[in-house]
């Protein structure tokens, strides 16, 4: 298992004393903190979709009422890119990362309105909904791409 605090301090530590952050993310990428990072990236992709669909249902952002099939669209690409591109990414990954950030906007709003909590679990089942078939899509095609390979091998 890599060290993220040694992993950083030999990158900080080259010979002209410059710290390559690329180096550090591509040591991390492929070392066991892969995971962390993926939770991290998927819970600020998700935290910007959640927030402009709470401002518009809360009011304070104004847009048409047609946006919603297009921000669930959106905030469930990552789910799909990650159960195709990687083998260990199951929907119980996804699960506490999406809550996390439903959470983290809910309390981020609250400061500025009140909100009905009810209101908003029955708004949040529908982008649950639209992850859960966006990572499905994704592990079939990742399925059929890992059949064409060992068809194309054999």
């Amino acid at each position: 298992m890599a060290d993220p605090l040694g992993i950083l301090a030999r990158a900080a530590h080259r010979s002209d004393n410059t710290f390559n952050m690329r180096e550090y993310i591509y040591e991390a990428w492929d070392g066991s903190e892969r995971k962390a990072l993926e939770y991290l990236g998927l819970f600020c992709f998700l935290v910007v979709p959640y927030a402009i669909y709470l401002g518009m249902h809360l009011g304070v952002l104004h847009t048409g009422t047609d946006q919603f099939v297009r921000i669930c669209f959106i905030s469930a690409l990552p789910f799909a890119v990650l159960a195709y591109s990687d083998n260990a990414w199951s929907s119980n990954d996804a699960a506490p990362v999406c809550l996390a950030a439903w959470i983290a906007v809910c309390i981020a709003f609250s400061f500025k309105c009140t909100i009905c909590v009810i209101g908003l679990a029955v708004t949040f089942f529908l982008f649950i909904l639209s992850a859960l078939l966006a990572h499905g899509f994704g592990a079939i095609c990742r399925f059929f791409k890992d059949r064409i390979r060992g068809y194309v091998a054999d």
